[in-house]
């Protein structure tokens, strides 16, 4: 009998394009509709291609003590298909091993040259006979390699993390990250009822937690724009802007869009929000958002941020591109895209744009900077600099706006692991002068 397994056999052509190409996971990920039309095969692809991608390093740490060389030196179907393979082994019960072992070799023949179906066979018999015995690295003797291998996350960030929030608010946020969220959605019109089958979530009025998202995306409710797809603590800068109708708004960073959809919504679609973004083709899904919910007084704009000139506006939204730490359950493949040095460079030009963005508000004028990072240097840090070379520009502490919150002091910070949702912050500028 000819074999047959289209989620693994496409799982497997993801992982090698995600690794070949370098593109983010999402986009590797987008279109599976297409390529697979039973959802059950939908939802096993993606289960599969998240999990291998989110526990990597620990995964790697099993199978190197099984090969007889580094595993990055395997030819790249081989690699793949060894993480699947001891994916399925390690962290999913109701595969049996000789499923996970038996389709991991078929795959082999299908697409790696001779000899790996071979090495896939032993491998994969030895993690599944051993890993559960094999030491992890001495937790006293070394704390950040141990949480590294534990947690599957660059030893790197849990150095930092370690230094900037302590042990148990790392271990904490290490197990969050490793958790698949659910998908949060924001009640996009006055009057919406939530969709079925959710629940309240998060620290803002009107935002829902949906387990179940097969069929979400093709509700008559979705396409008729009565929701949009937003992470809970995704709003908090929109909510801190305290935008109000009939004001000149700008969404300075403003792709995929979510945030400039709540700028307009939370103004009731009157005045204007102008959402640039320096890409055309990341615009144009937010066109499609702003089509789907009926907002009129959103307009699109092409532009960089750093060197934008129209204004003045009453309220700016910076929403910086950012090394997106806070965002790992969601998008795994960013713990591995992600390297130490990237930080200066991302907080140079983080304070460029928020310089420029400061200049197009009028005075009195808000501005709001946020990210999605955890890293000081993207968020305080790039904060205290332009305070300090900017006299007009006066910080106002986040909890006058969310009295009681725990995650507003001076900024809003949320923390995965402390807080549900996407790590956060958030802090709120104003132009002072005539």
């Amino acid at each position: 009998m000819k074999f047959r397994d289209p989620a693994r056999d496409l799982a497997l052509r993801l992982l090698c394009r995600f690794e070949a190409t370098g593109a983010p996971l999402d986009q590797c990920l987008h279109g599976l509709e297409g390529l697979l039309p039973d959802p059950r095969d939908r939802r096993f692809a993606r289960h599969l291609v998240l999990g291998v991608t989110r526990w990597r390093a620990q995964i790697d740490w099993v199978l190197s003590a099984f090969t007889r060389r580094p595993l990055e030196s395997c030819a790249p179907a081989a690699r793949q298909l060894l993480r699947l393979g001891a994916f399925q082994l390690l962290h999913l019960d109701k595969v049996p091993v000789r499923a996970a072992v038996h389709t991991s070799v078929e795959l082999a023949k299908r697409h790696a040259p001779p000899g790996v179906p071979e090495l896939v066979n032993a491998v994969l018999r030895q993690v599944a006979a051993s890993a559960a015995a094999l030491p992890l690295p001495d937790r006293r003797a070394d704390l950040a390699g141990h949480l590294a291998v534990c947690h599957s996350h660059p030893r790197w960030l849990v150095e930092r993390w370690l230094d900037r929030w302590g042990l148990p608010a790392t271990e904490a946020l290490l197990r969050a990250d490793n958790q698949q969220p659910p998908l949060y959605v924001r009640l996009a019109r006055p009057g919406a009822e939530p969709p079925p089958a959710s629940a309240p979530a998060g620290p803002l009025p009107g935002f829902c937690a949906l387990e179940d998202s097969e069929s979400f995306f093709q509700s008559p409710a979705f396409r008729c724009g009565e929701y949009q797809v937003q992470d809970i603590n995704a709003g908090l800068p929109v909510a801190l802007l305290q935008p109000r109708p009939g004001e000149r708004v700008l969404d300075a960073c403003s792709a995929p869009g979510g945030k400039a959809t709540q700028l307009a919504a939370q103004m009731q679609d009157q005045g204007l929000v102008v959402a640039a973004d320096r890409s055309a083709r990341r615009l144009r899904r937010l066109r499609e958002n702003r089509d789907r919910l009926d907002l009129r007084s959103l307009r699109l704009l092409v532009e960089d941020a750093r060197i934008g000139q129209s204004g003045p506006f009453d309220r700016v939204l910076l929403d910086a591109p950012c090394s997106a730490t806070g965002t790992l359950a969601r998008h795994p493949d960013v713990r591995w895209r992600k390297e130490p040095g990237q930080l200066a460079a991302l907080s140079a030009a983080q304070h460029a744009m928020l310089c420029r963005a400061f200049a197009r508000l009028r005075p009195g004028g808000v501005l709001v900077y946020s990210t999605c990072s955890l890293e000081a240097e993207e968020n305080a840090g790039v904060v205290a600099r332009f305070l300090r070379i900017t006299p007009a520009a006066r910080l106002e502490p986040a909890a006058r706006i969310f009295p009681g919150r725990p995650w507003a002091a001076t900024y809003v910070q949320t923390l995965p692991g402390r807080e549900p949702g996407d790590g956060c912050f958030a802090a709120r500028i104003r132009r002072e002068g005539p």
